[in-house]
């Protein structure tokens, strides 16, 4: 068993070692409590796991830990001149989209799934755990790509006719716009938002100006 976990350990050790704000915090809890950084670490997670397997606000943390450090990590692939780590976060986004759409609509079911969350939780980790063959990896591979691949045509179809009515709906409400803008009605409903703020700017002066009177007395 130690052997098995031993090269987890290893980037956790590896992770520890870098320099940054959460191992800061930790050298200075270290300093004080004695407790090595491993261990805060490896008991944060088996409390996290606790926590899951209880349930009390296990559907927050869970989408903390698989959505915000995936994030974080985009960002970094984002800004970095590689192109691996771009595929790799790029594939966990894909796979969790996929997952929160069915998790909607089979909600009713899942809920009655004995510790769903920690289910869950576990599930994303091995989507976004930094091995080669990922969760995301394989259900990408296996499941997604032959999809989309097989249907990538009716799908393309389908979101052009989208956008085409998306468009011809803003530019008929556009063109509504303009003509309201060039009628009487609305020149006349400018200019009487135009007095409405002349007003209020009036209006917001003059009590500046009695407080300046109210403090110089």
């Amino acid at each position: 068993m130690s052997a098995a976990l031993a090269p987890y350990i290893e980037k956790i050790d590896a992770a520890l070692a870098e320099k940054n704000v959460i191992t800061d915090y930790l050298n200075i809890a270290e300093a004080k409590t004695g407790l090595p950084k491993r261990n805060m670490v490896l008991g944060a997670i088996a409390l996290t796991f606790v926590w899951m397997a209880i349930g009390v606000g296990s559907s927050l943390l869970c989408s903390v830990v698989c959505f915000v450090y995936p994030a974080y990590k985009s960002f970094k692939a984002v800004e970095s001149p590689q192109g691996d780590d771009d595929t790799q976060w790029l594939t966990y986004w894909i796979v969790y989209s996929t997952f929160n759409i069915l998790e909607y609509f089979a909600d009713l079911i899942l809920f009655w799934i004995p510790m769903y969350q920690l289910l869950k939780c576990l599930f994303l980790l091995w989507c976004m755990w930094p091995i080669p063959n990922n969760g995301a990896t394989v259900v990408y591979k296996k499941i997604l790509r032959p999809f989309l691949l097989k249907n990538e045509e009716k799908i393309d179809a389908k979101l052009d006719k989208v956008t085409g009515k998306v468009t011809k709906y803003v530019d008929d409400a556009k063109r509504e716009a303009a003509d309201f803008a060039d009628s009487s009605a609305g020149q006349m409903l400018a200019a009487g938002t135009a007095v409405a703020a002349e007003s209020a700017s009036q209006q917001i002066d003059e009590a500046l100006n009695e407080d300046d009177k109210d403090k110089e007395i």
